[in-house]
């Protein structure tokens, strides 16, 4: 496992920033909409939680599109988790209650394990990109894709990197994170995530990116 200086600021540095979002969409199923969206995010300590609950939450706009000769307008989207930062620097992310007042954690999406995962230095080479995944046993083992460089030449950064599964009834969806972070600090410059999803009816790819909003 990676170091616990590296893992201990990772909520309270993702806290730091609003981040640029780019998310790919690709999937088997025509219906499923396809390409690129955009959008912004955010990391807020959950009140009375000793910063121990973080409240992610993402926002966009689907891109208008022509239909039969009519632009069709675009579509706002919304999307919340609670990150949670558990005993010696573990983290897991939940799904959000739906339920009126102040947010709170409903059940478990995934657990990350960085055991399975190691800081790579820059230069040593880059996280190898979406699509890339092997299998292990009987258990498939995705890759997360590149996070965004960083132009700064005189800061020394390194990928962390660590994986979750969930299982939601018949799909499965397995999740890479790959978190680029200041060597010296454990400060997160970018990241990026990648959920395959996959069941009877699913064959989903989704890639997210994610910068510092200027």
């Amino acid at each position: 496992m990676p170091p616990s200086r590296q893992l201990l600021p990772l909520l309270s540095s993702l806290g730091n920033s609003r981040w640029a979002l780019t998310r790919t969409l690709r999937s088997d199923n025509p219906l499923d909409l396809n390409g690129e969206l955009r959008g912004t995010a955010t990391f807020a300590p959950l009140p009375n939680t000793a910063d121990r609950d973080w409240l992610y939450s993402e926002e966009g706009e689907i891109p208008s599109a022509v239909t039969g000769g009519a632009a069709q307008p675009g579509l706002r989207w919304t999307k919340k988790y609670i990150w949670r930062d558990g005993d010696a620097g573990r983290i897991s992310v939940w799904f959000v209650k739906i339920a009126p007042g102040p947010e709170e954690a409903d059940y478990l999406f995934h657990n990350f394990d960085f055991a399975d995962a190691m800081a790579k230095p820059e230069g040593s080479g880059e996280v190898e990109e979406a699509g890339r995944g092997k299998e292990e046993g009987n258990a498939e083992f995705i890759t997360p894709p590149t996070p965004p460089t960083i132009t700064t030449s005189d800061v020394e950064t390194t990928v962390l990197m660590a994986r979750g599964d969930h299982l939601c009834i018949n799909d499965m969806y397995r999740t890479a994170y790959a978190f680029r972070i200041q060597s010296e600090t454990g400060e997160v410059l970018s990241w990026a995530s990648r959920h395959v999803v996959k069941g009877p009816k699913k064959n989903q790819d989704i890639i997210n990116r994610y910068e510092r909003a200027v």
